[in-house]
């Protein structure tokens, strides 16, 4: 017969070995879980930070001027419009071609150019000269910015033509 008390000494030895190896493993996950944890917090931060800066490069670029001049025509409207974002918005006609005769009614096939204007003086002269014919001054942006207007035609100056 074997002697017993190599079977107990084999037995906890096992046992300390199995305690070793599970203290082992679970010092690895709580490790691995941190490592994980910080990446994800970098991940997210990094990204956060990326779509902020994504925004602003937008923001810069859609209200660059693409363009400015100017157009004559007759300021047919100006507005006040907006539910969350109250802009002022407005249509020139820069004129057409009227068709038809006196007897059948004529027809005007007008051009109109829409607009937007984000400064209260100039909002005020053109509802001074709706209905007139006008030269206004303005500035083309790449993109509409809601606030700032439906259009990318932002009216900068207008004086009675």
């Amino acid at each position: 017969m074997a002697p017993t008390g190599s079977f107990e000494e084999k037995k906890n030895e096992l046992k300390e070995d199995i305690e070793e190896t599970t203290e082992k493993i679970t010092e690895g996950l709580k490790s691995g879980t941190k490592k994980a944890g910080r990446f994800m917090k970098r991940l997210i931060i990094g990204l956060i930070i990326l779509a902020i800066l994504g925004g602003l490069g937008y923001l810069f670029f859609a209200t660059m001027t693409y363009s400015d001049g100017s157009r004559a025509g007759e300021l047919i409207k100006i507005s006040e419009k907006g539910v969350v974002f109250k802009t002022y918005e407005g249509q020139l006609s820069l004129g057409g071609l009227s068709v038809g005769g006196e007897d059948n009614g004529e027809t005007n096939i007008g051009n109109l150019w829409d607009f937007s204007v984000i400064d209260d003086d100039v909002y005020k002269k053109m509802e001074a000269l709706r209905g007139k014919k006008v030269v206004v001054k303005y500035k083309e942006q790449y993109r509409a910015i809601p606030w700032r207007g439906d259009t990318k035609y932002i009216i900068t100056g207008v004086e009675a033509n």
